[in-house]
């Protein structure tokens, strides 16, 4: 009898133990900057804490949860699958992370605020010091895309352009440096110190257009891919603006041979529309969270 108790409570706590499995908190919060979905689950934009089991780091955390959000359906890629007990995901291998709500307070800026950019090496531009640490980035205008202002503030940190030297910066506080040119000024603000485990969605160079696009009825793009009737948020990156997004759109859809104009192609896995082999420029579509 004894021993069929002490069976019994082994096996309650080996179940206990593989529903709770040992975690470790990540040191930087994950931002989510706008209303996002994983499968059925909705992410409101705020802070959140990420954790991980043995042998799977932050920063794998942090991309495999920004892929998941960039999932044009609910199945999760990879073979991941969501897990309770912590909220989170866990990999055919055992590799597993969980996310919760952050007591830390998401700083969203009014006006025309960035994504956040990680600095992974400290340097110095026109002597003011820029530390490691995510910096979030506030744009005078839109004249100045996010995309753009990434791009100088990583150019200019580590010398690869501005040889006539007409970006000017200055230290507006130890936190806080504002770089201009002529018209165009951005500044990038030091608010967190560590890196490992960080991210954002979306990521650094994407934009979401607003509101919402609206699709009429269901358009099939060959055999594998259909953009049912309803409204769709568009996230434009590289090269690609929102005006050309929405102007390119309705020639998309509806190509039931698969074939896309020039230089357009379709990856399906993330409803993405790209103008290269690389995808590193173009726009994906998402259910609007508005609904």
């Amino acid at each position: 009898m004894l021993a069929a108790a002490a069976a019994a409570a082994a096996a309650a706590s080996s179940a206990s133990a593989a529903e709770a499995p040992a975690m470790t908190a990540c040191p930087a919060t994950y931002q989510v900057l706008q209303q996002s979905r994983v499968g059925k689950v909705s992410f409101p934009a705020r802070a959140y804490d990420l954790a991980t089991t043995e042998g799977f780091s932050c920063d794998e955390a942090a991309s495999q949860f920004t892929e998941f959000q960039r999932a044009w359906t609910a199945k999760l890629p990879g073979g991941w699958k969501p897990a309770s007990k912590p909220t989170g995901f866990v990999s055919p291998t055992g590799a597993r992370f969980s996310v919760k709500r952050s007591a830390a307070v998401l700083t969203s800026p009014p006006g025309f605020g960035c994504p956040y950019l990680s600095v992974a090496h400290s340097g110095r531009v026109g002597g003011v010091l820029i530390a490691t640490g995510r910096y979030r980035v506030q744009r005078s205008s839109t004249a100045l895309s996010c995309g753009a202002a990434g791009r100088e503030f990583f150019a200019l940190l580590y010398g690869t352009s501005d040889p006539d030297g007409t970006w000017r910066t200055d230290a507006v506080s130890d936190a806080t440096t504002r770089f201009t040119r002529g018209s165009l000024s951005f500044t990038a603000r030091r608010v967190f110190a560590a890196t490992e485990g960080a991210g954002t969605f979306p990521s650094r160079g994407e934009y979401r257009c607003g509101p919402f696009f609206t699709v009429g009825n269901d358009d099939p793009i060959g055999s594998r891919f259909t953009v049912k009737k309803g409204r769709y948020s568009i996230t434009t990156f590289g090269s690609t603006d929102c005006p050309k997004a929405v102007q390119i759109l309705p020639t998309l859809l509806g190509k039931r041979s698969g074939v896309l104009p020039a230089p357009w192609r379709l990856r399906r896995e993330t409803g993405s529309f790209v103008r290269s082999a690389s995808g590193s420029s173009g726009f994906r579509l998402a259910p609007y969270p508005g609904g």
